[in-house]
């Protein structure tokens, strides 16, 4: 038997050479046909792939330079927004010779500098043409650095903004006086009459702008900004750069300048206008900058008017790698010549040794590989079992390919679902803390410690960061205007009431006597109902406020109390009182009617408002409310001492009652005395 198959191999090898010879040459001219083939349609599948990825890194770099230009101007111009609206700002740019407005304004003003990510501030008085600037050096006697003139080239920015400018402007400048070039967030300071009277607002390091969102570093990319006119108000090369956009109507320094064909300048025209009405997305074309075909991409940045134009060279770039291209494209080659000569080498193989090659591959299946092909065209018994062997090792790698695909993508989602999450996370802490200190600016911590001038603690604690509960004083020459506001929700929600609170009541107090609280109740009622929406689509949203109003009449020598659902609680030591508010509040279902109480201001007597947040705060052995009997004894029993020290004994008491409890609701009780001084 064993010479019978070695008769039938030499056979086979006798007469087969010239079969494999001309299947040999047929398969290797197959073998070139199809590389010349693939090259040719390789050499357009590729620049089809670094378009569509040139395309998509042009769109992610204006994305992302269009993010954080407003995650850092965004910012910096809400900022100076505040400070624009300013009080003291108001009171001092309109009596500018008053030495003491200015150092209140400076002194205020300092938080907002420390704001800023440069650390400085400017104001630039209309009336008087002074231009001041505030920075770490200047302190409180802070003097004009220069006056403005009309006439002047170099002030031409200003007079400009106040005629043209609504709100506020984004404007890169080059400061002679200074010796600065910043990107200027200029933002317009009118009076009650609607009338501009200055600018406010700070300055960015243009060197600085111009390296971070601007100066990409990359072979072929560049990055531009422009306003909406096209004009470049950015750029790599700063010859390009038109400054002081604000103040020319036409520049030469334009995008469409670059640009000759007629055709791609309306493509432009057309394309800035689509980023502008479709702000979460990047608009591409492609055209000729120079003479030099470039694929662009524009992201919109509505709150500054400006346009992020990221420009891709598709030759200079490294969106492919041309070494790693040509190195896949040979290796291929190669790969593919060498396939073909080994299946035309091991032919003969494989229809003299089917047997052995089966027995090799049933051991690799067995040990696990399931990458092996069984393939035979043989119609006996071998040939059937080579096709069995085959199909069961296809279908147990399919299953296998399956799972690990599955188990790769839920991978890749949970990874980029936890990226997600923390930079939201991230976003929002940032967001609320800066909330945080937007409310902490209407509290009136700073007017207390100035012009107060009894005893006085206050006792603030937001569940959250921020909360729902304000606190407000205000005073003239015959008494001063204490309360507590109690706004519905806590959290984000609540504090934004508290805005809406605040202003409600600063109308009221333009038009209304403070030595009447029922009637300033009455009148932010009023002003909250015109300010909130009062249609059906809200009705199951609560947007109703507590408060409690007490005006110190210093002459007559009373307390003059007006509630809406909030008590006064007042003390001498030997007894606890309480005067109740009335039972609706501001802006509730219906309009509520208050009325005025008074109580005489007597030497050692102490006051107490509170919102309900401490009288519902859970604790104690059972996890019961805190409540009014419980604080009323606690009042009782400390009136007689210093109201700095009743501060920290009732956080501390409050704080042992709560436990390992969590806070419920926003907490806030305002205390006040005055001692025999008329």
């Amino acid at each position: 038997m064993h010479r019978e198959e070695n008769i039938q191999t030499g056979g086979a090898n006798r007469f087969g050479w010239g079969l494999r010879a001309r299947t040999a040459a047929l398969l290797f001219g197959l073998a070139g046909t199809l590389v010349a083939a693939g090259l040719i349609m390789g050499y357009h599948v590729t620049n089809d792939i670094r378009s569509h990825f040139g395309a998509a890194f042009a769109r992610n770099n204006a994305l992302l330079t269009q993010q954080r230009i407003l995650s850092l101007l965004g910012r910096e111009l809400a900022l100076a927004q505040r400070l624009a609206d300013s009080d003291l700002l108001h009171e001092w740019i309109e009596d500018e010779g008053n030495a003491e407005k200015r150092q209140r304004f400076f002194r205020d003003g300092d938080s907002y500098r420390r704001g800023f990510s440069d650390q400085s501030f400017f104001l630039a008085s209309a009336l008087s043409g002074n231009y001041y600037q505030s920075d770490a050096d200047a302190g409180l006697s802070a003097k004009p650095r220069y006056t403005l003139h009309p006439n002047a080239a170099d002030d031409a920015w200003f007079y400009a903004t106040l005629e043209k400018v609504k709100d506020y402007a984004i404007n890169v400048n080059p400061d002679e006086k200074l010796r600065v070039t910043k990107v200027w967030a200029n933002v317009v300071v009118r009076n009650r009459e609607g009338r501009p009277i200055g600018l406010a607002g700070t300055g960015f390091e243009f060197s600085r702008f111009l390296q971070e969102f601007v100066a990409s570093g990359e072979p072929g990319l560049t990055t531009l900004i422009v306003n909406r006119a096209g004009t470049i108000v950015a750029h790599p090369d700063p010859a390009m750069i038109e400054y002081a956009a604000v103040s020319k109507a036409t520049s030469e320094k334009s995008i469409f300048h670059l640009i000759r064909d007629e055709e791609e300048r309306q493509a432009l025209r057309t394309a800035l206008a689509e980023s502008a009405s479709h702000v979460e997305q990047a608009t591409t074309l492609t055209a000729h900058l120079d003479g030099q075909k470039r694929l662009l991409a524009l992201a919109y940045i509505p709150s500054l008017d400006w346009t992020v134009i990221t420009t891709v060279d598709l030759a200079a770039s490294k969106v492919l790698d041309q070494g790693l291209i040509a190195g896949v494209a040979i290796g291929g080659t190669v790969l593919l010549l060498l396939i073909f000569a080994l299946t035309t080498v091991g032919f003969d193989r494989l229809v003299l040794l089917p047997l052995a090659r089966l027995t090799e591959s049933v051991r690799q299946i067995a040990s696990g590989r399931y990458d092996v092909r069984l393939r035979s065209r043989r119609r006996d018994e071998i040939g059937e079992l080579t096709r069995a062997f085959d199909t069961m090792a296809q279908q147990v790698r399919a299953h296998t390919e399956d799972l690990e695909r599955r188990v790769a993508e839920r991978t890749a989602d949970l990874a980029d679902a936890n990226r997600q999450m923390a930079e939201t996370h991230r976003k929002l802490t940032d967001s609320i803390r800066y909330a945080s200190l937007i409310q902490s600016a209407i509290l009136p911590d700073r007017e207390l410690a100035q012009a107060f001038h009894g005893e006085y603690f206050v006792l603030w604690l937001p569940r959250d960061v921020v909360g729902g509960d304000l606190y407000l004083y205000r005073a003239n020459a015959d008494g001063c205007l204490f309360g507590v506001v109690d706004c519905a929700g806590h959290g984000v929600p609540g504090a934004f009431m508290t805005m809406i609170a605040h202003a409600a009541i600063g109308v009221a107090a333009t038009d209304t006597p403070w030595d009447d609280p029922a009637a300033l109740l009455a009148r932010t009622d009023e002003v909250a109902r015109t300010m909130l929406p009062s249609d059906n689509r809200f009705g199951q949203i609560a947007t109703n406020m507590d408060m409690g109003l007490c005006y110190v009449d210093l002459r007559r020598r009373v307390v003059r109390f007006a509630g809406a659902k909030l008590s006064l609680f007042w003390s001498d030591g030997s007894q606890c009182h309480e005067i109740r508010g009335q039972r609706r509040g501001v802006n509730d279902r219906k309009p509520g009617t208050y009325e005025n109480s008074e109580v005489g201001l007597q030497a050692g007597r102490t006051f107490y408002l509170a919102t309900d947040g401490i009288l519902d705060q859970a604790g104690g052995e059972h996890g019961y409310g805190f409540g009014e009997r419980r604080f009323t004894e606690w009042v009782q029993a400390n009136a007689d001492a210093p109201l700095g020290e009743q501060r920290d004994r009732l956080a501390a008491y409050l704080e042992r009652y709560r436990g390992a409890l969590p806070q419920r609701d926003d907490i806030t009780v305002m205390a006040f005395r005055f001692d025999d001084q008329p």
